[in-house]
């Protein structure tokens, strides 16, 4: 074969490998740019159809809201929580229900306490009030949250009493009541802090395993200058080790449960424009939904908190 051959079969080889190499990026691109991601929000307080709450949010966001999220706790009955269910349903939301294990005095259950059978009359009876509610509606239920923290009775940080291994077992009980139950509709969400705290804590060593769980997720937050112990953290630093860690240890899709900046020590506006868009990115491909805390509380999160966050958080697209 000639050069002048060989020269124009290297260029029309050349030619198909960036035609091929093309078609491939635009459909990682366009797959990257298409993927759903729920929108959602803690609004500050259990949604109230007489106030409107998720009209009013929706109405700030213009855009609806695809999972509304409420903390409940283990003292009260599903009957409480109708009102607000119902509500959510009817605005084509998904409930994203965080239920805190907590004794009649309000203190927090154990794992251990949890394993001897403290819960299992209550969440029987819970298992079979959700499977009957709206004919198996879709439920998204996080227990035992921000397990590699050292704040709650069931955390693994610095516990005397918690391992991963009664953290796991713990989790697996009150999965396994609901599955006896019947409550297929119920999807059960493992919850991290973005930080381990503590001694023992960890990202995935209390893991309960892919068969008990059908989500994974991860509480974040930029904190600024509103605590003399924090300083101002891009999305990047707070989630992306927590996120890989949650990716090499399982193939379930990962929610942004909770997730917000403060706007003192840096420009929140231009954090939210960096949290959409990495949310969208590529290196995030697994985030599922992202979750906002809406609350004026230790520092004012909400997306309100100024005219700049607020344009900011409209200009977000997470079609």
């Amino acid at each position: 074969m000639n050069k002048k051959v060989l020269r124009s079969v290297a260029i029309i080889l050349s030619l198909v490998i960036i035609f091929i190499s093309s078609v491939n990026v635009g459909k990682v691109n366009a797959a990257t740019s298409t993927r759903k991601i729920y929108e959602g929000a803690w609004l500050g307080t259990w949604p109230n159809k007489q106030n409107a709450d998720i009209e009013n949010y929706t109405q700030l966001t213009g855009r609806p809201l695809g999972v509304v999220h409420t903390f409940v706790n283990t003292n009260q009955n599903f009957s409480v929580w109708t009102p607000f269910m119902d509500y959510v349903n009817s605005s084509n939301g998904i409930n994203l229900l965080t239920i805190e294990t907590l004794k009649p005095d309000n203190t927090q259950y154990n794992t251990v306490e949890i394993n001897n059978g403290a819960l299992d009359s209550y969440f029987t009876t819970l298992a079979n009030d959700m499977k009957a509610w709206q004919n198996g509606q879709t439920i998204w239920v996080r227990i035992m949250h921000e397990v590699n923290g050292n704040w709650y009775g069931w955390s693994i940080g610095d516990s005397t009493v918690n391992t991963n291994q009664t953290y796991i077992n713990a989790y697996r009980r009150i999965v396994n009541i609901f599955r006896k139950n019947g409550a297929k509709n119920v999807k059960f969400i493992y919850n991290i802090n973005c930080d381990n705290v503590g001694q023992n804590a960890s990202y995935m060593g209390a893991y309960p395993g892919d068969y008990y769980v059908d989500y994974v997720s991860i509480d974040g937050y930029n904190w600024g200058t509103s605590q003399s112990w924090s300083t101002w953290r891009s999305f990047d630093n707070i989630f992306k080790v927590p996120y890989q860690a949650l990716c090499s240890g399982t193939t379930k899709p990962v929610i942004l449960a909770e997730y917000a900046s403060s706007e003192l020590g840096g420009d929140k506006a231009s954090w939210i424009q960096d949290a959409g868009a990495k949310i969208k990115s590529s290196t995030y491909s697994r985030i599922y939904a992202a979750v906002w805390f809406n609350q004026n509380k230790e520092t004012d999160w909400r997306i309100n908190s100024s005219t700049s966050s607020l344009k900011a958080y409209q200009s977000l697209s997470f079609k």
